[in-house]
């Protein structure tokens, strides 16, 4: 056994095991950086070529490839600027797999090698749960499966690879049903299973900062932000207001949060609620979105709440009704949440003081302001007067307006006049205030798009958008520019407002292509396995075990179960086997147990050796069970080809008993 640990890689060998590492780090292409992608999928490919299989592995080991280790963990650690979390250290260890691949000479290093790359396959639960990633981690469980019979069958793998891959194929499909059963029975835990330190930069999604560009930069991406299921007809295209961050400070160029954080109330509504629950995206911000405006605090979905389990826990309400969750949220989270289209937000302390400063920068913007608010006789007519001016004039909505450096807002207004909804957001509430409007700029998502069977609402970060709400009369009230100088914008989307020629997102365009259906059509898919897969918690599995009978099941009796269904799927799968090899000639059978048994040991046939040649070989091999050997292979050849047919039972007996007599796999392995 200590000399067979240490045999040489064979070219069969190092193919299974490249194999085994593209398929572990195939998922992660799209979250590492670039280079490890190309440095670490690079080194396998080139372990693969023949001057590199070529080259002494002493000097290599000494002093080439720890050097590469280290200048990778210093290029990592550069690029972070820190090493000790999730996203370095998994970017460390795809260039590690690659550097130990190319080193490998042994079956020892191939064993290491499958442990780093069961570690590399984990981490892409890091960054994603979706159906795509567990569809990729198949690949990994068949390469593993293959690359452990492969250094098993040591010098004579490249005789069995078929065998190889055929027996993990049946062993997981063998395997999926109690799989299912381990995931609905097995007690669900509260957190995931690990814990690592979160990288910000990570996330896509809106921020609590807005300055020209950034809004129209995220608008670029068809990425899902979130789906919305409505309990009824949901809200008309004007209506679809999804509340997130707002901005209330302003440095002339740049808008931003209020750095202290107050609990507000709930608005009044004056239309009817809104029910509908949300499935959002992970962002690694605080921000929940919901419909303008929301009238309760979010809760756990009715459909898996349970009777007397706490709600109103995971969120609450700012002031300026943001609602923001009580943990960042690094994984999808749903929830339901009850809102108004219309409702009365009236004003609290400090909302005057915090909404209506201005820096000293964007001169002729104030004169514009106190010009035209001198025209009219209230803070309602300034404001129609605004929108007018909007409307009449040459203004463009557009994904690519100009660079803006100095006083960006009497750039915009007065020069360019070329925008997208933050530049028409951030200007409005500039003129405001300089008329001594207290107004505040408000980000989050307009519009959404339903489903191909109209079953959920999907809001893309195509969809992000800036109004203002200014107050009025004592209470706030929603304003959006963009509205009145493209008015397609908020009802038919992004697609139907730009001028032809904006680089629009594939998803955001108006005509329905059978790529886009088909991108819908996979939406839907992965938003099941969404809910009833990823969001299988335990508040699920009790409603459905309920609906078995299983009402608040003691340990006890969910491991019996578990126990009872894995024992009835084994016996049912060994049935079907001997079902199998009942069917087979008794001669092939027993032939096909003593082939498998010195494959094990290390000895495989090849395709092309007949039983009497493998029989002679195997004798070579193991001598002290040579007379055995050739007896099997003797009596086989005549049982399969010989005219002997009366004296069939008498051979069968004598090749039964020879094969019995063959030694286990490990005092084969012992004596070789």
């Amino acid at each position: 056994m200590q000399k067979s640990a240490r045999l040489p890689l064979t070219r069969a060998q190092t193919a299974w095991l490249a194999a085994l590492l593209l398929s572990a780090q195939l998922p992660l292409w799209m979250s590492v950086l670039d280079w490890v992608a190309l440095v670490g999928t690079g080194l396998v490919i080139l372990r693969l070529l023949p001057p590199v299989r070529r080259l002494g592995s002493t000097r290599l080991r000494a002093l080439l490839l720890p050097a590469l280790a280290l200048v990778a963990a210093l290029g990592i650690r550069a690029q972070f600027g820190y090493f000790l979390a999730r996203d370095p250290c998994v970017e460390f260890l795809y260039l590690l797999i690659g550097i130990k691949f190319l080193e490998a000479r042994d079956t020892r290093d191939g064993s290491l090698l499958v442990c780093l790359a069961l570690f590399l396959a984990v981490t892409q639960f890091f960054y994603t749960q979706s159906l795509l990633a567990a569809l990729l981690a198949l690949p990994v469980v068949i390469a593993l499966g293959g690359t452990l019979a492969s250094l098993r069958a040591g010098a004579a793998a490249h005789a069995d690879w078929r065998a190889q891959l055929a027996e993990p194929v049946r062993l997981t499909l063998q395997g999926i049903p109690i799989a299912i059963v381990l995931f609905i029975l097995f007690p669900r835990l509260a957190g995931p299973l690990w814990g690592t330190a979160t990288d910000t930069a990570a996330r896509t999604g809106l921020s609590e900062r807005m300055a020209p560009g950034s809004i129209s930069e995220l608008s670029l991406s068809d990425a899902v932000a979130f789906r919305v299921d409505f309990i009824g007809p949901p809200p008309s295209p004007r209506d679809r207001y999804w509340r997130g961050p707002v901005l209330s400070r302003f440095d002339g160029r740049e808008w931003s949060a209020l750095s202290h954080l107050k609990l507000g109330s709930f608005a009044r509504r004056e239309s009817a609620p809104i029910d509908y629950t949300v499935t959002l995206e992970a962002h690694g911000k605080l921000w929940l979105f919901a419909l303008e405006y929301p009238l309760a605090l979010p809760h756990a979905p009715t459909d898996e709440a349970t009777l007397g389990a706490p709600v109103n826990d995971i969120a609450l309400l700012t002031y300026d009704q943001q609602l923001l969750a009580r943990n960042m949220v690094m994984q999808s989270v749903r929830y339901t949440v009850r809102s108004a289209s219309r409702a009365k937000v009236t004003a609290v302390e400090g909302d005057v003081a915090d909404n209506i400063g201005l820096p000293n920068n964007n001169q002729r913007s104030a004169l514009f302001a106190r010009e035209l608010r001198s025209r009219v006789d209230s803070d309602r007519a300034y404001i129609d007067a605004v929108l007018a001016w909007f409307h009449g004039d040459p203004f463009v909505y557009t994904l690519t307006p100009p660079l803006l450096d100095r006083d960006p807002v009497d750039a915009f207004l007065f020069d360019t006049k070329r925008g997208f909804c933050e530049h028409y957001a951030g200007a409005f509430v500039t003129l405001l205030r300089a008329a001594g409007i207290p107004a505040r700029v408000v980000t989050g998502y307009q519009g959404g798009e339903m489903s191909l069977d109209a079953d959920y609402m999907i809001v893309r970060q195509s969809d992000a958008h800036a109004w203002a709400e200014a107050l009025l009369d004592g209470r706030w009230q929603r304003f959006d520019p963009t509205a009145a100088v493209a008015p397609s914008r908020i009802e038919r989307g992004l697609g139907a407002a730009l001028p032809a020629g904006e680089p629009v997102p594939y998803l955001a365009r108006m005509e329905m292509t059978w790529l886009k259906s088909l991108r819908l059509h996979w939406d839907a898919v992965s938003y099941q396995w969404q809910r009833g897969v990823v969001g299988f918690d335990v508040r699920r599995q009790r409603d459905l075990l309920r609906e078995f009978g299983f009402d608040n099941p003691r340990p006890v009796q969910l491991a019996a179960a578990i126990a009872g269904v894995v024992l009835a799927w084994t016996a049912l799968v060994l049935g079907f086997s001997r079902l199998r090899a009942s069917q087979v000639d008794p001669e092939l059978a027993l032939w096909g147990r003593a082939c498998r048994r010195l494959a094990r040991a290390g000895l495989a046939r090849r395709p092309d050796e007949g039983p009497i040649d493998f029989a002679d070989r195997a004798a070579t091999r193991w001598p002290q069970c040579s007379v055995a050997l050739l007896r099997i292979g003797e009596l086989y050849a005549r049982l399969r080809y010989g005219p002997e047919r009366e004296q069939r039972a008498a051979l069968l007996v004598r090749l039964r008993v020879s094969v019995d007599s063959l030694p286990s796999v490990r005092k084969l392995r012992a004596q070789s």
